[in-house]
Order: structure tokens, then C-alpha cells, then sequence
């Protein structure tokens, strides 16, 4: 089995929309009864201090995901320079362009085996917790991020409802913990100071929340 075979087999896939994973999630809160609100609860819980955490598996297993595509482009641009150079009469181990074709996928190869490895430490790091797993591998599905933010004082979203403010088409708020009460948000729920807000989404767009609601 060659490298990019070997490659291929230690990568995971994803195929989901931010949006369907977001509206899961959501929707997993939203059960009638306590164990809605416990599900929330544990959530914040597990997240609110490894929100990192959870964005860096997320983002590391998404970048994973993307270099077989790569492996291949260059392994195809190889394939070209020696092609060309033969054809040429120009073909050495020694020829510069060939050389930096070569030193161009070791790189990329690399920087792929210290991903893997960042990724498998900080999965060992969390592998009792399967909140943060299970939670960090949906979001890497859907190319999203997860984040918590404190509504300041200053922000313009204070004691609004959700519905008045435009958020950011793939931005969600997900849950909102307000002293030691969790809320499932909807359209009607106000925001409030000092309310912390989990926002789940495309990452250009939770940041974009996440600066808003902690305006200062």
C-alpha cells in the first residue's frame, strides 16, 4: 500500500451542512421535559471552559479530511515534472525543479503526520469525555466551530429579542445560561447582561456574533 493509500485510510469524511448539524443540536435541546435541560446543562458544563478544545478537534479533523485532495494534486504535479523533464532529455535527481516538487510533498507530508499528531493527542486528552467528542466530530462534519461568549453591557443586542436581531445566516445561538438557569432559546427569548451564550455555525459567522455580544 503506498503513502497516499495509507494516507487515505487514516482520514475521516464529513459531508453534512452547517446548518443540518446545527438544527440537530438545537433540536437535541429542545426534548420536553428535564432532560432537555440536563443535556443543555452538560453541555455547559463540558464545553464552556473547552471550547478550544472542541473548535481545534474540529478544525484539525477538517484539515485531515482535505489532504488526500492535496496529496494527490502533487503527486500529479510530479508526475508532470518528470514526465516533462524526460521528454526533454533534462530528467536528473539533481534538476531544481524536480527537486522542489519532491521537497514540496515531503513538506505537505509533514505538516499532514504533525496534524495527525496534534489531532490524536488532544482526542487522547478528551477520550473519556464524550460530550466534547461526539460534539467536536459533528461540528467537523458540518465545517463549523462552537463558541461561548458573555453578552456585555455595552452590546447593542442587550435586552432584545432573539427575533430582533439579525444574526449571521450560519450562526446559531444554541443555549443561553443565565445565573444558574439554562434556556432554550427561541425568537421571543431576550438577552440579557452577563447571559452566557453557546454559538454554533460557520466560523467567519460565530465570530461576527461573538464580537457583537461581547462589545466593549
Amino acid at each position: 500500500m503506498g503513502l497516499l493509500d495509507k494516507i487515505k485510510e487514516s482520514l475521516f469524511q464529513g459531508s453534512e451542512k452547517v446548518t443540518d448539524v446545527t438544527e440537530k443540536l438545537v433540536e437535541k435541546g429542545k426534548r420536553i421535559g428535564t432532560d432537555g435541560v440536563d443535556a443543555t446543562r452538560e453541555i455547559f458544563q463540558s464545553i464552556s471552559e473547552r471550547t478550544s478544545d472542541v473548535t481545534a478537534l474540529a478544525k484539525l479533523k477538517r484539515e485531515l479530511s482535505s489532504f488526500p485532495k492535496q496529496l494527490d494534486t502533487e503527486a500529479l504535479n510530479l508526475g508532470r515534472v518528470v514526465l516533462t523533464l524526460r521528454r526533454s532529455g533534462e530528467f536528473s535527481s539533481e534538476n531544481e525543479t524536480f527537486r522542489e516538487q519532491i521537497k514540496k510533498l515531503e513538506e505537505m507530508d509533514n505538516t499532514f503526520k504533525t496534524k495527525q499528531h496534534e489531532y490524536e493527542q488532544l482526542k487522547k486528552k478528551h477520550s473519556s469525555d464524550y460530550v466534547v467528542n461526539k460534539l467536536s466530530e459533528d461540528l467537523s462534519e458540518a465545517g463549523a466551530i462552537i463558541d461561548q461568549v458573555t453578552i456585555s453591557e455595552k452590546s447593542n443586542v442587550v435586552n432584545k429579542a432573539l427575533k430582533e436581531i439579525l444574526l449571521p445566516k450560519e450562526a446559531l445561538v444554541s443555549a443561553i445560561k443565565r445565573e444558574e438557569d439554562v434556556i432554550i432559546p427561541d425568537g421571543n427569548t431576550l438577552l440579557k447582561t452577563g447571559d452566557q451564550v453557546i454559538v454554533i455555525g460557520k466560523k467567519d459567522d460565530v465570530d461576527k456574533v461573538v464580537k457583537r455580544f461581547a462589545a466593549n
